[in-house]
């Protein structure tokens, strides 16, 4: 784990600090600085706990506007994996929370949607504010019901309830319908389906190495980044663009991307890589698409 200490006793070794990592106190009120500064809102405190207010709220101000604004995720939650601000602001709602700013009453002590505030949802909206039915959460992952970020993507535990809550927050300005359309049924299931990222390594994928088509070490070679790159990236792009309406990102940078190195895929036989000391031709199949995870 990033952060975590190596050997500790024999010469303390760290790897740079991200999102996550543990914030070592040395004493006599000094921090490690190779873990501090850290705003990272899942990071390890001295004492055990885990997150830190500043991450969304800002160590001047304190401010809750500044957490209900899209671009406070944004600077965590963005790029070539996880574009949720670039997809957020492409969507419906991103558009209209542009369009309304004004109106969302960003500084309001009491923030509940549909009460306070009905122009257009961000973020924190969604995913942690209250509504007239359920409280504020600091957990981000609460009302979701699907989790996106590993190879297959599957129903997370308690997943009915998770998703009841945010059917919940969609009720403010859709109807009953459009919400079932949108959470239930072939809208996001079908997709998630179809672009569900290629199975976990199949016999066939793994016995590459012990037969030297592979080599021992990992990412070593194209076909193994063209892998990754094919559920890490343009997999969970098609799937997030579908999950928060964002076409561009659902179709071209998810859809489209993920076709064309699945194709190269499984047309790569005959491609020469390096295996030890032989350089030989073969053919290295990706595993089949598994649409039964959702």
């Amino acid at each position: 784990m990033l952060g975590e200490i190596v050997e500790e006793g024999r010469g303390e070794q760290r790897l740079p600090p991200v999102h996550g990592s543990e914030v070592k106190y040395l004493g006599d009120g000094r921090f490690d600085p190779a873990t501090w500064p850290n705003s990272g809102i899942g990071r390890v405190n001295p004492d055990g706990s885990k997150g830190t207010c500043a991450a969304c709220h800002g160590r001047h101000s304190f401010s809750s506007a500044l957490a209900r604004q899209p671009e406070n995720c944004g600077k965590c939650h963005l790029g070539p994996d996880h574009p949720q601000i670039e997809i957020y602001n492409e969507s419906k709602h991103g558009i209209q929370f542009r369009a309304n700013v004004a109106k969302m009453n960003l500084d309001s002590k009491s923030w509940i949607f549909g009460k306070d505030y009905s122009a257009a949802p961000t973020c924190a909206t969604c995913h942690m504010s209250a509504t007239s039915n359920q409280g504020v959460t600091h957990d981000v992952g609460d009302r979701i019901s699907i989790t996106l970020r590993p190879v297959i993507s599957v129903k997370l535990d308690n997943w009915e309830h998770r998703r009841i809550s945010m059917q919940d927050v969609c009720s403010n300005c859709h109807a009953t319908g459009w919400i079932n359309i949108s959470t239930r049924s072939t809208r996001p299931r079908r997709p998630l389906q179809t672009r569900n990222s290629p199975s976990p390594p199949s016999p066939s994928w793994t016995s590459c190495t012990p037969r030297k088509k592979l080599t021992p070490t990992p990412f070593d070679e194209k076909i193994e980044w063209t892998y990754y790159e094919l559920w890490h990236h343009q997999g969970r792009r098609a799937r997030m663009g579908t999950a928060m309406m964002g076409p561009d990102y659902a179709q071209w940078h998810g859809f489209l991307r993920s076709s064309e190195n699945l194709l190269h895929g499984i047309h790569s036989g005959g491609r020469t890589v390096d295996a030890g000391r032989n350089r030989r031709r073969h053919e290295v199949r990706f595993p089949q698409m598994d649409h039964r995870a959702i």
